[in-house]
């Protein structure tokens, strides 16, 4: 019960929790809808190149076995779980809460702790059957301008 209870306060405090709050990209809500589900990671279609990460919906195909294969799972209200390794080589489903603030993906564990290995960048909008994403937070690179003497 506790761990609902902080859930719904980080949800809360978000602001946004399971909303974008971008409006800029035209189709976005659909996008966003298309987001909300249980996504599998399918590593075989990267061709041996490290990003980006493709995912597909959970039973869309048969996946060849693995010693590990990443999964998330997100829903409207801002709850989501994720697969986790332990160093007993245990897989299990975690709970979390994230934020989705335009293509920028934040997840939390129970205790509100940012959970910064899975933070994500969807690199472009969703579809029914794919998210494509880079593991970490790109930041613009802001301009600056040179001062005149």
């Amino acid at each position: 019960m506790k761990a609902i209870i902080i859930t719904f306060a980080l949800a809360l405090l978000s602001g946004c929790a399971g909303v974008s709050v971008d409006n800029s990209t035209e189709g976005k809500e659909e996008s966003d809808k298309r987001f909300y589900r249980h996504w599998v990671h399918s590593y075989e279609e990267q061709n041996g190149k490290k990003t980006p990460n493709i995912f597909r919906p959970k039973g869309s195909r048969d996946f060849p076995m693995s010693r590990f294969r990443m999964e998330f799972a997100f829903n409207p209200s801002g709850q989501c779980n994720y697969k986790f390794l332990s160093p007993a080589d245990r897989h299990e489903m975690r709970n979390c809460v994230f934020t989705k603030v335009g293509n920028k993906v934040y997840l939390y564990d129970e205790q509100g702790k940012l959970i910064k290995h899975l933070l994500f960048t969807l690199n472009e909008p969703v579809t029914g059957d794919k998210m494509s994403m880079s593991y970490g937070i790109k930041v613009p690179v802001k301009n600056e301008t040179a001062k005149k003497k």
